[in-house]
This record gives C-alpha cells, sequence and structure tokens, in this order.
C-alpha cells in the first residue's frame, strides 16, 4: 500500500503550513486527496495550481510510488504577488508507521 504525505506553505527551507499523510490505493485516491486541498487554497484565494497541474502532480508521484526520496509540487501564490513562493506538495517516502503516528 503506497503512503504519500501532502503538505502546503511555503516552498524551500521551511517547514509547511500543514502536513499530513495519507494511504492511497489508488492514483485517482491521491488526485482526490490533492484536488480537495487545492480547492481549499483557492477558496481562501491562492492562484494557481489548475485542474491540469494537480492531475500531473498525482500521476507523477504515482509513477514514482517506490521512490523514497520523491517530492513533486504545484506553485501558488495569494494575490498581488509577483512569483509563486507557496507550493502544495506530495511526498513519496512515507510509510505506514508515519500514517499510524499521526492518529495520536
Amino acid at each position: 500500500m503506497p503512503y504519500f504525505t501532502i503538505w502546503q506553505g511555503l516552498r524551500g527551507a521551511y517547514m509547511p503550513d500543514s502536513a499530513y499523510t495519507i494511504k492511497a490505493d489508488t492514483r485517482r485516491e491521491l488526485k482526490s486527496a490533492l484536488a480537495w486541498e487545492a480547492d481549499s487554497i483557492r477558496d481562501a484565494g491562492g492562484i494557481g495550481m489548475s485542474k491540469r497541474a494537480i492531475t500531473w502532480l498525482a500521476a507523477t508521484a504515482w509513477r514514482n510510488r517506490k521512490s523514497k526520496t520523491g517530492e513533486y509540487v504545484a506553485p501558488y501564490k495569494w494575490a498581488g504577488m509577483d512569483s509563486y513562493p507557496y507550493a502544495l506538495g506530495v511526498f513519496t517516502g512515507a510509510n505506514r508507521a508515519d500514517y499510524l503516528g499521526q492518529e495520536q
């Protein structure tokens, strides 16, 4: 069973604003979780993360799900910003212990 950590926040060496680990049995489940996160960010005023970008993000993470170092992002920004310093990301190196550990 593949596990993924989904995070969002500033890109780079900063702690994400939020992160959680999911178990996705199919690419469709992963895409649904990413789309839900993207919709939430867009509802709050985020710009970016088109449906096409989310589809690419889910497909790429799913294709590389056995890689323990894979991290893929879809950038976004807030209104009035010139660049895209924030990202919705998925990390493929999560495992069952990460998934179970967040429930405690």
